[in-house]
């Protein structure tokens, strides 16, 4: 009888070890994401995957050596991105592939957080699906490890609905704190995701007033509502005001609601509307719309939280412009928490139909629809992102440098790096690679600040002469009369096409 027993528990022990790994593998693939992008991924060999990298490790770099932001240092966005570039600087120092691998760790907890969703509002298929279906997206791995808002600003937001969903599921309280306090971080990085704010209360209302069962006082119906927006509002607000400044308010607005809006100048500047953008992603619209189905079908009402997110996304994106590749995001990301609703049901339902040996009727139906559109994203996104990891570990092999043009200005510049205190410039990434400062008024040079009228071709000029940089690289935009300045005031170094660098005279050696 004692040998039975035991030769049940040694039978019983490993399945109960394989199920506990289980239910933690939809925390599990966010790591492996993690590992695999760390490891195989070439950002360590890209010299910059958009010049908006340059312009935020330029203000993160003036932050960490002592200028204030706004006061001195010119910025259309909110602080909190700067700040925490500013802090792996000062640890790290001007080291771009230390300021990638953080906005990577965040794209870990944003696919982790999107998981653990999904897990408390479906189930664990659900929520592996969401993870893979998400890392599939178009520049999902690129904005990955980009120095640039998109992923920081929508990791704070799906933090944000997590906990939302929590106290769906719970009702205490602390977790309507913890998701108002993660949405205003999220606008505290951008102020793009604001529209989730009106999204998460009218679902808090809809919740507290939805439980027919039972009478409810009047107070208890807005209850937590309040409390979101009671934690919300000062963090959102009141701690922009006070990292801002009421005087440079006008930093946030001014370029985004000056920029010229006519097709001609969006399509010069080789933007694209958000439907053509969404495009690139046509492949999850048939797992989409299947998932908005079975949320009717279910009656998950919380999952509607992911549709109202991306149909407000998508109609604030349509009336705006010009929009940029990275916008997508805003939309892809609770499509692709949609699809995963699908891709999870589907295979929930297919294990069930063949243990039971029936593959037929709605249920079959519904099941091969939903096969064949797992298939479809899995055959057209994967073959365009898995290339890019299929390259060797960069501890184990030094990977060889294509020839590169800009290579010359950047050695040129490093040359003349300790003798130089100021690098005047319209392409940033050149002075943070070399550890040397943009004066703070044009930290940012962009097309929205450019184009606006924010910042003028005779600023730059003036801006020039009371900095006295000992360097110049100018190569983005073709400023006439800048140029002219500079071939009077300064000696040409190096030139290649549209981009020329300059030393101040009293600079020797080539």
């Amino acid at each position: 009888m004692t040998v039975e027993y035991i030769s049940n528990s040694a039978e019983i022990r490993p399945s109960k070890r394989r199920w506990v790994w289980w239910k933690y593998l939809h925390l599990i693939l966010p790591l492996l994401f993690l590992a695999a992008m760390y490891l195989f991924f070439p950002y360590r060999e890209r010299f910059e995957f958009d010049p908006d990298e340059g312009l935020n490790a330029m203000k993160a770099l003036l932050v960490a050596r002592g200028y204030p932001l706004y006061s001195q240092v010119w910025s259309d966005q909110p602080p909190l991105f700067t700040y925490l570039l500013a802090a792996t600087i000062r640890f790290f120092g001007h080291d771009i592939d230390a300021a990638r691998t953080l906005v990577l760790l965040l794209s870990m907890l944003l696919l982790a957080a999107m998981a653990h969703f999904l897990r408390l509002s479906w189930g664990y298929w659900h929520a592996i699906a969401g993870s893979i279906l998400t890392v599939l997206l178009p520049f999902y791995t690129t904005l990955s490890v980009s120095v640039m808002l998109a992923l920081p600003v929508l990791t704070f937001a799906m933090f944000s609905l997590m906990f939302l969903t929590m106290w769906h599921k719970q009702r205490q309280s602390v977790w309507l704190v913890l998701s108002a306090i993660a949405l205003g971080f999220s606008i505290l990085t951008k102020l793009l995701t604001a529209f989730l704010a009106p999204i998460f209360v009218l679902g808090l209302l809809l919740a507290d007033n939805g439980e027919l069962n039972k009478p409810i006082p009047k107070l208890r119906r807005f209850r937590a509502a309040f409390i979101w927006s009671l934690v919300f509002i000062p963090i959102a607000l009141g701690l922009m005001l006070l990292l801002v400044g009421a005087g440079n308010l006008n930093q946030l607005f001014t370029t985004h609601l000056t920029m010229p809006n006519d097709p001609e100048y969006v399509e010069f500047v080789g933007a694209k509307s958000i439907s053509a953008q969404l495009l690139e992603s046509w492949s999850y619209l048939p797992l989409v719309l299947m998932g908005c189905l079975y949320i009717w079908l279910e009656r998950h009402w919380l999952s509607l939280y992911a549709v109202a997110w991306a149909v407000v996304a998508y109609l604030l994106l349509f009336f705006y412009a010009p929009n940029w590749y990275h916008h997508q995001l805003l939309v892809t990301i609770p499509m692709a928490i949609l699809a995963a609703i699908a891709a999870g049901e589907t295979i929930r339902r297919v294990t069930e139909l063949l243990r039971a040996g029936a593959f037929r009727g709605k249920q079959g139906a519904l099941a091969g629809l939903g096969l064949i559109g797992i298939a479809l994203v899995l055959a057209v996104r994967a073959p365009l992102i898995l290339p890019d990891f299929y390259r060797p570990p960069v501890f184990l092999t030094k990977a060889a440098h294509a020839p590169w043009w800009g290579q010359i200005f950047l050695t040129k510049m490093t040359n003349h790096a300790p003798e130089t205190r100021w690098a005047a410039t319209d392409l940033p990434m050149y002075a943070f690679r070399t550890g040397v400062l943009v004066p703070p008024a044009m930290a940012v040079i962009s097309d929205k600040r450019m184009s606006s009228g924010e910042i003028t071709e005779g600023q730059i000029i003036r801006i020039i002469q009371e900095y006295n940089p000992e360097q110049v690289l100018w190569g983005r935009y073709r400023l006439p009369t800048l140029e002219e300045y500079l071939a009077e005031h300064y000696r040409l170094l190096y030139a290649r096409h549209n981009t020329k660098l300059y030393i101040r005279e009293d600079l020797g050696g080539p």
